[in-house]
């Protein structure tokens, strides 16, 4: 069996074009209700995040992956995740925050840097600036 990237993520648009460039495809993942199974990905619906009661199924995909990726787009307010959610998982955890805008200010850093701890992601953490290149170097750099 074929192990994935597991991407994890409440904004379903982000989730896509992170898939996508790890799936080096020129065409765009498809948007789905529930989870997709590409060659080399499994894109969990942001659905599946804000429901308690879907947590279960979440942490069952690490059978079939080779690493999870949690996504925090930055400036977010809301808290996604719960808290030490990536500690369940046995297989490697890389928190990936993405920023819109360039000017990213060391307050919005240290405050993403806390909440990657309060999810459990500690020992690897990216932050990219949502751009096709940064994505792209992302991708070479975690495959």
């Amino acid at each position: 069996m074929k192990k994935r990237i597991l991407i994890i993520g409440p904004n379903q648009q982000q989730n896509q074009i992170i898939a996508q460039a790890l799936e080096q495809s020129s065409q765009p993942i498809r948007k789905v209700a529930s989870i997709l199974f590409t060659n080399e990905t499994i894109v969990v619906p942001s659905s599946y995040l804000e429901s308690p009661w879907m947590h279960k199924h979440i942490i069952s995909l690490q059978q079939k992956a080779s690493k999870v990726l949690f996504l925090i787009p930055i400036p977010s307010m809301k808290r996604s995740y719960p808290p030490k959610f990536a500690q369940v998982f046995r297989v490697p955890v890389i928190g990936v925050a993405l920023y819109e805008t360039k000017e990213n200010k060391e307050i919005e850093k240290q405050t993403t840097k806390k909440i990657m701890e309060e999810i459990g992601c500690t020992k690897k953490q990216f932050f990219l600036h949502f751009t096709k290149e940064e994505i792209q170097l992302f991708a070479e750099e975690i495959r």
